[in-house]
């Protein structure tokens, strides 16, 4: 059984464009139901989960399922724990607690392929210590699963515009999740690129904020259905500073950039440019820009760490066991624009 079939869009790529929520939630900014004196990050200030304090503590707040973005239903379980958890991870926190959400198609797809699902989400869950206490389900034409999870923050959430002048800027994992999504929807991915798609997704992005708080990041978010371009306009959002990006010191998994010169491409990706390209700058080949714009799924994290910090990536490799790579830096240079050299 081929899930991804199922499926009319592929993991991160079926959200909608930035441009297109903020269409729609314009009409709420002053509804009563977004403010409250506990509420410390919100959608005034939209970031990658919402954080509230209760008592003496901070709860953070997130919620993410998708559609197959693999045909492997233990796999695809994983990667949409792994995503969901994500988000807790890029606010700075410690995952606590997860409820399952499930769409299902039950005169179509048998329960015991949901039970393999459901297996690979809970492993991931486990694996993040983090506790499944419940969920809720509902028959559906295209099966959908992820989670909402609560997490909980003891200092101040990291947030992703508080970057300072000079930071540089690092990412955890490489590139090309959405374009690979297709090309397995398309049924024309390598074994190989599903392995080494499907080890980048669920990793998990713990070891990543360990290394973040530990060199004193400044501002950090996670890269998913916004692609890099996306989240790091988000970064630089309302702080008057720019971001300068060295294109030959991304990484991509292997294969995606011979599927893009086939024209697979994703159309939420295709949104991603759409939503950003007035804040480019670029004399880059086109197909450069269209990789920084995949929607990714289950993505690494994108640190902003002060300019000085000294980061061996093989050091960093022995001592967390993730892979970084400095892409840039922030800087002055223009008015919250994306320099791409």
């Amino acid at each position: 059984m081929r899930l991804t079939q199922y499926s009319h869009g592929s993991g991160w790529a079926c959200k909608l464009a930035p441009s297109e929520l903020a269409q729609v939630l314009k009409q709420f900014e002053q509804h009563k139901a977004l403010k409250s004196e506990n509420l410390i990050v919100g959608l005034e200030n939209p970031d990658d989960g919402g954080v509230i304090n209760v008592g003496e503590t901070k709860i953070i707040q997130t919620v993410d399922f998708f559609t197959p973005i693999l045909d492997n239903p233990y796999d695809w379980g994983r990667v949409a724990a792994a995503n969901a958890l994500s988000d807790i991870y890029a606010m700075g926190g410690e995952p606590i607690s997860a409820l399952q959400l499930v769409c299902w198609p039950r005169e179509e797809i048998g329960f015991d392929i949901l039970a393999e699902v459901i297996n690979g989400g809970l492993d991931i869950m486990g694996e993040a210590g983090c506790t499944v206490i419940g969920g809720h389900s509902i028959d559906d034409k295209e099966p959908k699963y992820g989670f909402s999870v609560t997490g909980i923050i003891k200092d101040n959430p990291l947030l992703n515009n508080s970057i300072s002048d000079k930071d540089s800027l690092y990412i955890t994992k490489p590139l090309g999740i959405g374009i690979i999504a297709t090309a397995i929807k398309k049924d024309i991915a390598s074994e190989e690129e599903i392995l080494e798609a499907t080890n980048t997704m669920v990793g998990l992005n713990k070891e990543a904020l360990r290394f973040a708080k530990d060199h004193n990041a400044n501002a950090l978010t996670d890269i998913t259905g916004f692609g890099l371009l996306g989240h790091l306009s988000e970064m630089i959002r309302d702080t008057k500073l720019s971001a300068e990006i060295n294109s030959k010191k991304i990484p991509v998994i292997n294969g995606v950039e011979e599927l893009l010169r086939k024209d697979i491409y994703p159309s939420g990706s295709q949104r991603n440019f759409a939503s950003v390209k007035d804040k480019l700058i670029y004399k880059i080949e086109d197909d450069k820009i269209k990789l920084f714009c995949d929607a990714q799924t289950s993505g690494g994290l994108l640190i902003s760490l002060p300019g000085n910090s000294a980061i061996n990536p093989k050091e960093v490799k022995e001592t967390y066991g993730i892979d970084i790579w400095e892409i840039g830096e922030i800087n002055t240079k223009y008015n919250e624009k994306i320099n791409i050299i």
